[in-house]
């Protein structure tokens, strides 16, 4: 576990904060309850700031970050083409399109279907604006995907 703080450098300074800008009767459970009030108010406000609103996503980003973590370690910081916005890409995204609706239609929309057509759209891209829209849709297909497997009972999550 790494023992670098600097990323909570800025909770620290919202934590001080309230502990100088609070003022505590010394000696007396009231002074004590009081700090605890305004930490916790002041605390949850910063935290609905840094963390996302949706249930089980901050603690999807902790694994994603683990993982990116694990990905610097190993090969560094990369940098490589886009390699998206060939034709190719464009007619396969328009036929998964065509898959996905087709499926919607009669019921059998899956997640494998939904991941693929948002992959399919974000290759096909070539404005890197759009590429980059594109790619947060795929993140966020893969996050609902993970929510809901999250959300099944263990006997049912298997394949």
């Amino acid at each position: 576990m790494s023992t670098d703080l600097k990323p909570l450098a800025p909770l620290a300074r919202t934590i001080a904060e309230t502990v100088r800008d609070t003022p505590v009767r010394v000696g007396t459970p009231e002074g004590a309850a009081d700090l605890v009030a305004q930490l916790t108010v002041k605390v949850a406000a910063y935290m609905g700031r840094e963390l996302p609103d949706t249930p089980g996503l901050a603690a999807h980003m902790v694994e994603v970050d683990a993982e990116r973590q694990r990905q610097l370690a190993k090969w560094g910081d990369q940098h490589h083409p886009d390699g998206t916005g060939a034709r190719r890409w464009r007619d396969a995204a328009n036929h998964v399109r065509g898959e996905v609706d087709d499926d919607a239609r009669l019921g059998r929309t899956t997640w494998q279907g939904i991941l693929r057509e948002e992959v399919f759209e974000a290759l096909a891209e070539s404005d890197p604006k759009a590429l980059r829209t594109e790619l947060v849709q795929c993140a966020a297909v893969i996050q609902a995907w993970i929510a809901d497997i999250d959300s099944r009972p263990a006997a049912t999550s298997a394949p």
